[in-house]
């Protein structure tokens, strides 16, 4: 009996998401940094074994959007919860106290027909008598506004522990069904696009507060081909999009050194997932206002 199905990871900011996703498909598709709202869009990491394919899917902290990128992505979010077989809600247990967003956030998957597992992260990092008094808040407050957790799972995405507890029990509120992607196939996202998202991850850990969420990343070439040695090389030609100019000179950093920092980085992980050698240019341009300009987020609202 083989099954299959979509599994939304949904939760605040920080709490794991990305992480988690990652770890269970065990190839990174989605970045991972300390900074909140550091994903953007709905991203996909498939796991297919001979029981089972699980097509996770991977969405933005819940927030107050600030702009159209904002609503966008919290438009990822709902439209993730809506056609799902399961959803993971991913609370953070260092910060066990229910705030707005988290009210929303169960208020919006209290009705879903999808079966609902809470999964509490970070239990590494917290007294283990505490966890009992966590589940408790989080599965009162649930019932109160109708909803029904299917399973309860503390787990450490850190230490991995935890994880296979948490397939299982995926895997249980999956339905029946044949796979949805190939066998072989671990995201649905391009290569240009984790390229893009590659570099972001490096600028939003190398970058002030300030900075890092006023950024988009645009690959405008990427082509193969032989070096003088016949060895195969990808030349990259990349745009780091700021809407201040201030922004672009801290962006480059005095005499490029910040810039090269971010290239260099990017570079080694983009080799290692091409397993080829890469020549990467990138520069640095401004464009005000782009966070609420549909057209400079297309990339963001074709997720929805």
């Amino acid at each position: 009996m083989f099954k299959s199905g979509y599994i939304t990871v949904v939760g605040k900011p920080n709490a794991g998401k990305s992480t988690l996703v990652n770890k269970m498909v065990g190839f990174k598709v989605a970045i991972t940094t300390p900074k909140p709202q550091t994903t953007r869009f709905n991203i996909k990491g498939i796991i297919t074994d001979e029981e089972s394919q699980m097509v996770f899917i991977d969405t933005p902290g819940v927030h107050v959007p600030k702009d159209k990128m904002g609503e966008y992505m919290m438009k990822n979010v709902e439209s993730a919860i809506e056609s799902v077989d399961v959803v993971i809600y991913m609370v953070d247990a260092t910060k066990p106290t229910i705030d707005k967003a988290n009210e929303t956030i169960m208020q919006n998957i209290a009705t879903t027909k999808s079966s609902v597992i809470l999964c509490i992260n970070k239990i590494d990092k917290i007294e283990k008598g505490k966890i009992l008094k966590i589940i408790s808040i989080y599965d009162e407050y649930f019932k109160s506004v109708g909803g029904t957790f299917k399973e309860i799972v503390p787990i450490s995405v850190y230490k991995q522990d935890g994880l296979d507890i948490l397939k299982e029990c995926i895997v249980k509120w999956l339905p029946e069904g044949e796979p949805i992607y190939g066998e072989d196939e671990i995201t649905d996202i391009t290569e240009r696009e984790i390229i893009e998202e590659t570099i972001r991850e490096k600028a939003l850990n190398n970058l002030q507060e300030e900075v890092p969420h006023g950024i988009k990343v645009e690959v405008e070439k990427f082509k193969k081909r032989k070096n003088r040695q016949k060895q195969a090389v990808y030349d990259i030609d990349v745009n780091i999009i700021c809407e201040k100019a201030s922004h672009k000179g801290i962006i480059i950093g005095k005499d490029g050194a910040m810039l090269k920092k971010i290239g260099s980085q990017a570079r080694v992980d983009i080799e290692e997932m091409l397993d080829d050698k890469v020549n990467l240019q990138i520069w640095v341009k401004v464009r005000p206002d782009w966070q609420d300009n549909d057209t400079y987020l297309q990339n963001i609202k074709s997720k929805i």
